[in-house]
């Protein structure tokens, strides 16, 4: 059930993590509220981990609310309205106090993707006194009102992490003055700010994905642990040799060899989607003989048998004989093509089996808006395959609202396996400022795990010859 704004809270559920006699649980379960949550993207990410509960979602569209409500295996709070017109800090505290979240320092993480109105690098830009200058404050801009709130929500929770996703271009904006206020203002809160760019198949998504990740910290916890947050290590890379011929070999999962994952590693396995005409968005295709065959694939496959919102939707006339011109197209023409075009790239181009997708974006239901084609069939890719494609397992359902509305909530989440990779580091770097935290009492319960006899002769270098 999706609820909203004055509606009664529920009960928290309980922690399953045993409990010492400091109170502490071990392993801590720590706990995040996601602003602008979108379907879930980032929260599934953290909650991959097993480490983390997502106690609220907050976004102004119903169909992602309720697919976050949906999908969440933490039965949040949600809280479905326009933040700008209608959302107090005192609301949210009393969403959260349910939790025993009733004022600042309480929780471990808020993180959210603030829409990324105000940061094109094709806007011109004047002050709010009809100068004609340049805006001296970025939060002065009206478009980027919901990235100040997000901000001003920080500086009420003073959680013990903050992440803040957003298009790569904001690094960018105002020749960087943007990225360096947003740094400041979280400064001026007392943390120590990060940004990175992060392409989403270094760590292990079937898509060439660049999103921009802002990662804060309290600077008090840095100055009792010296620990800092970082960002993850690249996982994956590309793969050195590629050839037309890879596209070709059904075998072909570069993901398990720590190469960039591929479209067939992908949605390879997937069974003919349904009819279009004939189906829900929201219908269920059960699978046909599947047996996962690759790390990527044993990951995304339901345990149901089946997955959802895998339907066909046919294509116009005038679309389907511009997809059907591809296949009579060589290499050459085809790149001559992409090279004329200056919006749209990929408008009207197939996936490439062997390579991974060019990112899924919230138009990906349109094949003249990217390269959304499918491989071999002569249609677009449907809400599973580009659902798979950002990593989203298949037991993950998006309801049954327009074929737009379920394109946005797809292409506009965070991959899940990103999300993952940064929740581990977010993990690591909380387990050590808890250490850190613990009275001397609680501490003597804990016990420092230490490798055998073997292992810290070697580590002291006594193997070594004299």
């Amino acid at each position: 059930m999706v609820e909203r704004i004055g509606a009664p809270v529920r009960s928290a559920p309980e922690v399953a993590s045993p409990t010492g006699m400091s109170g502490i649980s071990i392993p801590p379960v720590y706990t995040v509220v996601d602003l602008f949550c979108g379907c879930g993207g980032l929260s599934h990410g953290f909650s991959l981990t097993r480490r983390f509960r997502t106690l609220l979602g907050l976004d102004n569209k119903p169909e992602a609310t309720e697919s976050f409500a949906l999908n969440c295996p933490d039965d949040p709070v949600m809280m479905t309205t326009d933040i700008r017109d209608s959302v107090t800090k005192e609301q949210l505290l009393q969403n959260l106090g349910t939790y025993g979240i009733t004022g600042p320092r309480q929780l471990s993480c808020l993180i959210g993707g603030p829409p990324c109105e105000g940061f094109s690098q094709n806007r011109v830009e004047r002050s709010a006194e009809g100068s004609g200058g340049r805006i001296t404050k970025f939060t002065d801009d009206p478009r980027n009102k919901l990235f100040k709130w997000f901000i001003e929500i920080a500086s009420e929770l003073q959680p013990r992490v903050i992440l803040i996703e957003n298009v790569p271009d904001i690094l960018r904006h105002r020749d960087g003055e943007t990225a360096r206020e947003i740094i400041e203002d979280l400064r001026e809160l007392g943390y120590l700010t990060t940004a990175r760019v992060l392409n989403a198949a270094d760590y292990g998504v079937p898509q060439l994905r660049r999103r921009a990740f802002f990662l804060a910290y309290r600077q008090e916890d840095y100055e009792t642990s010296r620990v800092r947050l970082e960002f993850p290590n690249v996982t994956h890379s590309p793969y050195p040799l590629g050839h037309e011929l890879l596209d070709k070999d059904p075998e072909w999962f570069p993901g398990d060899m720590g190469f960039w994952p591929s479209v067939r590693e992908a949605i390879g396995d997937l069974p003919r989607p349904a009819d279009g005409k004939a189906s829900r968005l929201d219908g269920w295709t059960p699978y046909e003989g599947h047996h996962p065959s690759s790390d990527l694939r044993r990951f995304l496959a339901a345990s149901e048998g089946g997955t959802w919102n895998h339907i066909a939707r046919p294509l116009g006339k005038n679309g389907l004989q511009r997809v059907k011109e591809l296949d009579n197209l060589d290499a050459d023409v085809l790149h001559q093509r992409r090279r004329d075009r200056v919006h749209y790239h990929y408008a009207y181009s197939r996936l490439r089996w062997a390579e991974p997708a060019r990112t899924i974006t919230k138009f990906v239901y349109h094949v003249g808006s990217g390269m959304f084609c499918h491989p071999d069939e002569d249609r677009a890719v449907t809400i599973r395959e580009a659902a798979r494609l950002q990593t989203f397992p298949d037991h993950f359902k998006f309801p049954a609202y327009t074929i737009r509305d379920v394109s946005s909530l797809v292409g506009s989440a965070v991959p899940p396996l990103l999300a993952r990779a940064i929740a581990r580091q977010v993990v690591r770097y909380l387990d050590t400022v808890t250490l850190h935290g613990l009275s001397s009492v609680a501490r003597s319960e804990l016990r420092e795990l230490k490798g055998d006899a073997v292992v810290r002769r070697l580590e002291n270098n006594d193997w070594l010859p004299a």
